[in-house]
């Protein structure tokens, strides 16, 4: 039963991927300009007299984009700590807890400054903020966590798939899918065989390097390769180099570049190194598959 425990001690790798932080930095945007049109934010607080008929306006644009700016900067770290360093749960909340504390804070003290030490107090200020980033992140973070519950359920049966068909000899050939598990045996990942390109040794974790929907994406294992190997030789992963492992089937070719042999894969533009120690290997291979 073990392939049925969650990974819910590590962050949601799917979460800090590029596409899903493009995604919900996107849908934060948009949820700043509903708000602003359904509801008076904070950037309508009384401004200093200084400021023209188009204070209000131009006070909120600033707010704004001062709490975006946070965000992306906090959103690009973690993302390349992320890919260094797989990330506990805990960690990741905090994490996402700080951000929006430092959003709020940032916001707190321009909109305190612009009105002036006379106007509103900063505790006010920080209380009318607080409550409208609330309403803002609200919805993206609630999408956020259905999409985590149902990849989540996914895997499970996945999982579940996996085991049954172990269990009885047969062989498992829905969706042609691969699934990956890491150093405590916990499912961690799965996707079609076809959609793996290649395995890259990354220290102490391995990046699985594989298509999503059409573009090339990572997924970060904690294994090493040498389990990578030995589970999924049968499956058509093959090692090439001390630092990678190739899916055969997305090999279109074979070819020397200087003094190496390099593969080409399909739907990826890095060419795959052959260390020496690997080159008969590699080329027995290709000599059965002719």
């Amino acid at each position: 039963m073990d392939l049925l425990q969650k990974t819910e001690l590590h962050a949601p790798h799917f979460l800090t991927e590029k596409r899903s932080i493009f995604h919900f930095f996107i849908s934060v945007v948009v949820f700043i300009i509903l708000f602003v049109l359904v509801y008076k934010p904070v950037g309508y607080i009384p401004v200093s007299k200084g400021f023209t008929h188009y204070g209000p306006i131009l006070y909120t644009v600033i707010l704004s984009f001062s709490g975006l700016v946070v965000m992306f900067l906090s959103r690009m770290i973690l993302y390349r700590v992320q890919r260094r360093h797989q990330l506990e749960l805990k960690v990741y909340v905090i994490w996402l807890a700080a951000e929006i504390g430092i959003f709020t804070l940032v916001i707190t003290t321009i909109a305190h400054f612009i009105n002036g030490n006379d106007a509103l107090s900063y505790p006010h200020i920080l209380w009318r903020v607080a409550l409208d980033i609330v309403a803002i992140l609200f919805i993206p973070y609630i999408i956020s966590i259905l999409i985590y519950l149902i990849k989540e359920k996914n895997l499970e049966i996945e999982a579940l798939q996996a085991m049954l068909n172990s269990q009885s000899g047969v062989p498992l050939l829905i969706d042609d899918s691969i699934n990956f598990y890491d150093k405590g045996g916990r499912l961690a990942f799965a996707t079609k065989r076809s959609n793996v390109l290649y395995v890259e040794a990354s220290d102490n974790y391995t990046n699985i390097h594989y298509i999503n929907g059409d573009k090339p994406d990572c997924f970060i294992l904690h294994t090493s390769m040498k389990q990578i190997e030995e589970a999924y030789a049968q499956q058509g992963m093959m090692r090439c180099h001390r630092s990678y492992l190739v899916n055969l089937s997305n090999v279109k070719l074979l070819r020397r570049d200087k003094e190496n042999l390099v593969l080409e894969l399909a739907n990826c533009d890095k060419p795959i190194p052959v260390s020496k120690s690997y080159v008969d290997r590699v080329a027995h291979c290709f000599t059965v598959n002719s």
